[in-house]
């Protein structure tokens, strides 16, 4: 690594830890707040989460959707393909070493010892419910080599994931072949034509916090400012849309609150004249899907009840 990138990592990070250190309690009323839209949205359609077998595609190192469900009564897995582990344990950072880099066992150690605490112990306040961590089910896997059985989960669910993901459709396969078939998809998209949709750091709150530093929509423009903290594949809304259409019955598409209306200037308007007002300022989209018909092997009457039982 060159001098001149190393300093922008180490700047990346002092940014990163500044911002978890401001915005660590905020961090937990907007996971909860999409938990209890997930909570609203999906209730009428499959009945109380509780009992529900639901898978969350990278839950990462806070895990916290998978957590909040498991506590709800879910019997929820979340997988992610960095070494998933809650507490605070040597073997954790050799296997996120072994597994996923020195930099991302480092990300890892810093959010444990300064922000970890603080943050659950705000989730557990805020929460309608105790938080339990015990038999918390989160693994390390990809979405290449998912090992669940067929038709095993009545709700898949991610949150800003699937613009990191490499292979949108076989991903969508994948999916599509562990859900049950009433099973639903409830997956948040942060889009990426949005104006934090580059994932810099400098524009998580445009609205609230719009940055003196980082041009708006810098991404789609000149990307002066490339380094962020993961990749991201660039898709846009339409191109998901496809994908879905494609495998999937959309039950509804939802669009995110639209941000940073007062920072489409008419400059900057028509230099992203390749996209759409819409694209620009919604931040991104819920998807919920249901297998087609076809795809169950069989045409039939009604559709059984989730199975609420103990077993996978």
């Amino acid at each position: 690594m060159s001098l001149g990138k190393a300093r922008r990592r180490l700047a990346l990070w002092i940014s990163m830890m500044r911002y978890g250190r401001s915005h660590n309690r905020k961090f937990a009323q907007e996971h909860l707040d999409f938990y209890r839209r997930l909570e609203r949205d999906i209730e009428p359609r499959l009945g109380p989460l509780r009992g529900l077998r639901i898978l969350e595609v990278g839950c990462g190192k806070m895990s916290w959707l998978t957590l909040l469900l498991h506590s709800a009564g879910a019997r929820a897995t979340g997988f992610d393909t960095e070494w998933v582990e809650t507490g605070f344990k040597p073997t954790k950072y050799w296997g996120l070493w072994r597994a996923n880099g020195l930099e991302r066992a480092l990300r890892t150690l810093a959010w444990d010892l300064f922000f970890a605490r603080t943050y659950y112990r705000e989730l557990e306040r805020i929460a309608p419910f105790p938080l339990r961590f015990e038999g918390l089910d989160v693994r390390r896997l990809s979405v290449t080599d998912m090992d669940f059985e067929p038709e095993s989960f009545d709700l898949i669910v991610s949150h800003e994931v699937f613009e990191h993901l490499p292979d949108i459709d076989g991903a969508l396969e994948g999916l599509e072949r562990m859900m049950k078939p009433e099973a639903l998809t409830y997956l948040y998209i942060h889009s990426f034509t949005s104006i934090s949709g580059g994932h810099h750091i400098a524009w998580k709150k445009p609205d609230t916090e719009p940055s003196e530093t980082v041009p708006p929509w810098d991404h789609l423009r000149e990307r002066r400012f490339p380094d962020i903290p993961s990749w991201i594949n660039g898709w846009r809304e339409h191109q998901y849309r496809a994908s879905f259409d494609a495998r999937f019955d959309v039950v509804e598409w939802i669009p995110s609150a639209r941000e940073g209306e007062a920072l489409l200037t008419p400059e900057i308007r028509r230099e992203l004249s390749g996209y759409s007002e819409d694209e620009l300022l919604t931040k991104g989209f819920i998807a919920i899907a249901r297998r087609r018909p076809a795809s169950t092997g069989g045409a039939g009457g009604g559709a059984a009840p989730p199975d609420r039982s103990g077993g996978d």
